[in-house]
């Protein structure tokens, strides 16, 4: 498994943390210093390892899976993602 902070901080100018990342979704809420890597992590980040992220920081399916529609779907949608909730 990749760094996923790492990996979504790549090409950005300030890095973000997991925890971070796992704050901000559990939170519902998008902040904008943040979206570029919020997107890079529903779009950049390979789906196996975007579920063990999820394990990992605790953040339940259902609030991943909204967050995703709430916030990324309609800029970046995933449908290699999407096809993986609805099976969850």
């Amino acid at each position: 498994m990749k760094d996923i902070a790492a990996t979504v901080s790549v090409s950005l100018k300030y890095p973000v943390t997991e925890k971070k990342l796992t704050a901000i979704i559990n939170s519902g809420k998008t902040e904008d210093k943040y979206l570029p890597h919020i997107f890079a992590l529903f779009t950049d980040v390979p789906v196996a390892d975007l579920f063990f992220f999820v394990g990992k920081n605790h953040i339940s399916l259902p609030v991943f899976k909204t967050y995703y529609q709430m916030h990324v779907k309609k800029f970046y949608p995933n449908h290699e993602l999407e096809e993986a909730l609805a099976v969850k």
